[in-house]
């Protein structure tokens, strides 16, 4: 109604286009309750470990020990889910251990901290992914996942007594508010 107020000759003959602004410090919008993740980020487990004091670098997967030389590819990464963490965007941020082409089914273990290692089915990440967009449980968490299946093995999946599928629910209901890995980087030295 306000336009053809003002671009309507008849209604306002006296009308002159003019500059135009409308300040704003923040916006809000209505959701839906319960609250479930708008945004999914896919990062890597690890992006916490670079800088970590006291652990044995060595013993870690090649991209947290070479960071420096990936032109701090991790470190990056973390500042990326931070930005994410503070937009005030409903999300969740998924950290997979190495990903394989292998078939979605194994079991799974979900952690927060980032620590463990492991593989995991690209195919079984997106579905979390998925899942995710509709769980309150998963709203706000930051996460590592990995199958059980050690990397020496391959999961394969007998196509007559395929797996069944999973209710992510079950991992996200355990997940805590706040842990994102950093908690060991944010604390105060000891000291000596």
């Amino acid at each position: 109604m306000f336009s053809k107020f003002e671009f309507d000759g008849k209604l306002n003959p006296t009308f002159v286009e003019g500059e135009f602004k409308l300040s704003l410090s923040s916006i809000r919008a209505y959701l839906k309750e319960p609250i479930t993740p708008r945004f999914v980020h896919v990062g890597s487990a690890g992006i916490t470990r670079p800088d970590r004091p006291g652990l044995d670098l060595s013993k870690q997967p090649p991209a947290v020990h070479l960071n420096k030389e990936l032109d701090f590819i991790l470190t990056f990464k973390l500042k990326g889910e931070d930005l994410i963490r503070e937009s005030g965007i409903p999300y969740t941020i998924v950290r997979p251990c190495v990903l394989t082409e292998e078939l979605a089914g194994a079991d799974l273990i979900f952690d927060q901290g980032d620590n463990i290692t492991g593989k995991i089915s690209r195919e079984e990440v997106a579905q979390i992914c998925v899942a995710a967009l509709e769980s309150p449980y998963a709203s706000g968490k930051t996460f590592e996942v990995k199958s059980v299946v050690p990397f020496s093995e391959p999961f394969t999946v007998d196509p007559q007594n395929p797996p069944p599928e999973k209710d992510y629910n079950v991992y996200f209901k355990t997940l805590k508010d706040g842990i994102t890995g950093k908690e060991i980087l944010e604390q105060d030295p000891v000291p000596v």
